[in-house]
């Protein structure tokens, strides 16, 4: 009995039973101080994150802002340039080129400067360009289009490109109201590009019309070596609205992170607010204040998180502290797991942050690009030659354009010898057959400027002094000495290498699934037809295999778009692996897929399905398993369209679905 009792006391003055309790109570407490300091870790944790994750999607909204603002000063710089560079610009000339840039900007115009006392000469020019009721006009008190009052100059709408459905403002005044007058004389001052203040745009529907106008003067050229720039023929604007700057391309307003501001604090009074967004900003100390230099005015621009921001990135806390309070006898299971849950968390943002980082850099990379393409497109090489061709003047755009030097060959080399000596063939067999007469190779570059009396550009290649070769478009034109006999000829050479190369690259993203990186269904009909074209007129055979991968809605139902856009890369850059150079393989939509295959009949595209059939079901795709398709196959019968080849084939992939999936359907009667 004793003995017992003196068990009992071997931890002290506490029993056995009693001790289990206070170990727990112990255990629990601890617990709970340990999930109180993990609770306020967390606190901290998530005000980090969410700061971090603010910053950066402010950042990258600011810097794609003020990539619109300086794009806008680009496109406007490049049109102006486009003006100075050549003698007399077309109506068709004007849209041709202002077309492409019309990239969040809703008008180009050009406004030449008319004296009161050309108006009347000006309209009636116009008029009979084939712009009928042509006039000089200003906006009345009705807001709508009256005749113009007289005044010194105007400044009336000549041309003018717009996105909008309205009636273009052709002849509108832009001298005629105080705000836009001022900003013309801002520009006209500077000789540079100049912003107006918040207005009401001309020629734009109701929600358009809040924006500013940016405004560059042009000058015509010199053609006199070291002159200064020639007399000022008027502006080129772009209306800019603001509405769709901010928000074109952005989330819609309820699905928006960001609540965006806009003011313009040029002016030393109150800030003149120029955009705020739809969406409401949540309330939060987050804020990213930056200012924006543009075209002469400073904006102040305020980014700042809205509930959908906020709804995104919840708190956890509340969790923490619940399972901390229930589990705390398993703490240091516990503790293991929010420690493992904390370091996934900080190592996925620093992957974001890296992610983010990488963009940015490589889109101020692009930028940067961008910038030296437009400004080496300003570089022009201007040639001077005697009667025989020989080389008398070498600028120094051509020196860099060419790498010789204007010693290696004023006198010593002919224009003739800078060109890639195969095209310049070709060209003399042309120029024989146009003219009915032997054509030298010497005069190849230079007898259409005399033949046909004009300024001819054409696209050349010539040869660098280390071999290498470059593209540029040349205009040759005679040079008369002051008894208006001919001495020479003057070629002015651009580089066109870039517009070559981005020509090319707009052909092929034109062609390509963006996704997949596969041809699209716009190739696969132009290669269709071209087949059934070939067949048509010289015989032939060929056939279609369609596949539709099967289950593929559950897969972005239930992993989600991410996961079904990685199995359609997955399946593509597979069966690439398993087609023949002959072959197209395209992405006709969604996860439908068709393959072309010339000189092929049906017992070969069956075997060909076979293997692609094989394909897939060899090895799983990552995270999602075994997938597979679907296939239906049509060769090509004489008579046949191509809708009718395309149907057979759909329908022999509907059997197929039918059939259970993941099989190949015979072709079909």
């Amino acid at each position: 009995m004793s003995s017992n009792k003196a068990s009992a006391k071997i931890l002290g003055l506490i029993s056995e039973d009693s001790s289990s309790w206070v170990v727990g109570t112990l255990v629990f407490s601890a617990g709970a101080v340990l999930t109180a300091l993990l609770a306020l870790a967390n606190v901290e944790l998530y005000q980090r994150q969410l700061r971090q994750r603010f910053e950066l999607l402010a950042s990258e909204r600011v810097s794609r802002i003020e990539d619109r603002l300086q794009g806008q000063v680009r496109g406007l710089d490049s049109l102006r340039r486009f003006f100075v560079y050549s003698d007399e610009v077309s109506e068709d000339e004007f849209n041709g080129f202002a077309h492409p840039l019309l990239v969040y900007t809703q008008a180009y115009s050009w406004t030449p400067k008319v004296a009161d006392a050309e108006r009347e000469s000006y309209e009636h020019r116009v008029r009979e360009a084939g712009v009928t009721d042509y006039s000089v006009r200003e906006l009345g008190p009705d807001s709508s289009l009256k005749v113009a009052d007289t005044r010194p100059y105007y400044f009336p709408v000549r041309y003018t490109l717009s996105r909008s459905t309205l009636a273009l403002p052709l002849g509108f005044d832009v001298n005629s109201e105080p705000v836009r007058r001022a900003t013309l004389e801002r520009a006209l001052q500077s000789g540079d590009m100049a912003a107006s203040s918040l207005m009401e745009l001309v020629g734009l529907e109701t929600e358009n019309r809040k924006g500013v106008l940016l405004v560059a003067p042009v000058t015509a050229r010199s053609h006199t070596t070291g002159a200064e720039a020639g007399p000022f023929q008027g502006f080129l604007l772009a209306v800019i609205s603001l509405r769709k700057l901010m928000t074109e391309g952005l989330p819609a307003t309820d699905e928006d992170n960001l609540a965006v501001g806009l003011e313009d604090i040029t002016s030393a009074q109150a800030p003149q607010v120029l955009y705020g967004s739809a969406a409401k900003a949540a309330i939060s100390d987050l804020q990213l204040t930056q200012t924006v230099d543009f075209a002469g005015r400073s904006y102040r621009l305020q980014v700042r998180p809205t509930a959908v921001f906020m709804t995104a990135n919840p708190s956890g806390n509340d969790s923490v502290v619940v399972l901390g309070a229930l589990l705390s006898f398993m703490l240091s299971a516990l503790l293991y797991a929010l420690i493992s849950q904390r370091q996934r968390a900080v190592r996925l943002v620093e992957q974001r942050t890296v992610q983010l980082r990488q963009r940015e850099q490589q889109l101020r990379s692009a930028h940067g690009q961008l910038r030296n393409v437009l400004d080496a497109a300003t570089q022009v090489a201007i040639i001077a030659t005697d009667l025989e061709g020989v080389i008398t003047t070498f600028n120094i755009g051509a020196e860099r354009m060419l790498g010789y030097s204007s010693a290696q060959v004023c006198g010593q080399l002919t224009l003739r010898q800078l060109h890639l000596s195969s095209e310049l063939a070709e060209h003399v067999c042309e120029l024989s057959q146009r003219y009915g007469r032997s054509i030298k190779t010497g005069e190849a570059m230079l007898v259409e400027s005399v033949e046909e009396h004009g300024h001819q550009a054409h696209d050349w290649t010539l040869v660098r002094q280390d071999g290498s070769h470059l593209q540029v478009n040349m205009q040759v034109s005679p040079v008369l000495d002051e008894h208006d006999q001919w001495i020479g000829y003057l070629a002015v050479c651009l580089d066109i290498t870039e517009r070559k190369r981005v020509e090319e690259e707009l052909r092929t993203m034109s062609v390509t699934d963006a996704l997949t990186g596969v041809y699209n269904r716009r190739y696969f009909q132009e290669r269709l037809q071209a087949e059934l074209l070939r067949v048509d007129r010289h015989g032939g055979i060929f056939s279609v295999v369609m596949l539709d991968i099967d289950h593929f809605k559950c897969i972005n139902d239930q992993l989600g778009h991410a996961v079904g856009d990685h199995v359609l890369q997955a399946i593509c850059k597979r069966l690439c692996h398993r087609l023949r150079r002959s072959d197209v393989f395209c992405r006709l939509g969604g996860e439908e897929f068709m393959v072309l295959c010339p000189d092929t009949d049906g017992d070969q595209a069956f075997a060909l399905a076979s293997e692609l059939w094989a394909a897939l079901r060899a090895e799983p795709v990552d995270g999602v398993g075994r997938v597979t398709a679907s296939f239906g196959i049509a060769s090509w019968r004489k008579g046949e369209g191509g809708d009718a080849l395309l149907l057979r084939a759909d329908s022999g992939v509907y059997a197929a679905k039918m059939g259970g999936r993941d099989r190949i359907e015979p072709e079909l009667p």
